[in-house]
């Protein structure tokens, strides 16, 4: 099982890197052997790769991850502490409270999947990204993610997009009103970095030099189905929600090539 899938990597046609990281849905059999009976692995950024499937085709450099968020998640700083519900980039709980292992994970299994999930991942982005450094002598790196419903209490409606670009620390005031500008556009409401203002991955690379980094949050019943999203392990898409979605974002990524060649 491949860790994650890369395409375009050396084909340099915009000074832009796609990163999907919390796409996959394999686990390790070992993994598996692991979990409680009752575990749910609820809340992964279903089918994102298959909505997005048209972003290599326009010359993009995409990053894919294969890897279950739950096996270990990319976009946790690894610098964070242990907690009740938290092994050090591996949930001991999934995003509804609810026990995942039938034991304690040893730092054994930690390191493991640390060492064959965690830094390669992140080893493969960095290369991406410097790669377009070298070139460019900039890059913008999209963090493409979904959500089922907001995470904290609002009496705001819920948005279809949600931009964050950590209250413009990690990407300019100019480069998150275009892409709110793109998808409002194609008719989508759009929030800026509330309740997702950008995960470690867009926080760490987009204080780097060089780099902006966005994250784009798109809600579920945008794409999947008009429905409400429970603790579940989703199978399929209604196809009619799912077309209508993707052609929609085709033509903004389509009007963001056009502008990506007219500056370049």
């Amino acid at each position: 099982m491949a860790n994650f899938r890369v395409y375009n990597a050396n084909l340099n046609r915009f000074p832009v890197v796609v990163d999907l990281p919390h796409s996959g849905t394999k686990i390790t059999s070992s993994m598996a052997q692991q979990l409680l009976p009752t575990a749910i692995l609820a809340n992964t950024d279903w089918f994102l790769r298959e909505l997005y499937d048209f972003l290599p085709k326009l010359g993009f450099t995409v990053l894919e991850n294969n890897l279950n968020r739950y096996l270990i998640d990319p976009n946790r700083d690894p610098k964070e502490k242990l907690s009740g519900t938290y092994y050090h980039l591996i949930y001991a709980q999934n995003t509804f409270g609810h026990p995942l292992y039938k034991w304690p994970l040893s730092p054994l299994e930690i390191d493991s999947r640390i060492n064959q999930y965690y830094k390669p991942y992140h080893q493969q982005l960095d290369a991406l990204l410097k790669n377009k450094l070298a070139v460019f002598g900039k890059v913008l790196l999209l963090d493409l993610h979904s959500f089922a419903e907001y995470t904290h209490s609002t009496t705001k409606p819920t948005a279809d997009v949600v931009l964050g670009n950590d209250f413009n620390q990690t990407a300019s005031q100019a480069t998150l009103a275009e892409f709110k500008q793109l998808f409002k556009a194609q008719n989508y409401t759009v929030e800026e970095n509330f309740p997702f203002r950008g995960g470690y991955i867009t926080r760490h690379y987009g204080s780097q030099t060089g780099v902006q980094a966005l994250q784009i949050e798109l809600r579920y019943n945008q794409y999947i189905g008009k429905r409400f999203f429970d603790e579940e392990v989703l199978n399929g898409w209604d196809p009619s929600t799912f077309n209508c979605t993707k052609q929609r974002l085709q033509k903004i990524f389509e009007t963001l090539t056009i502008g990506l060649n007219e500056s370049n």
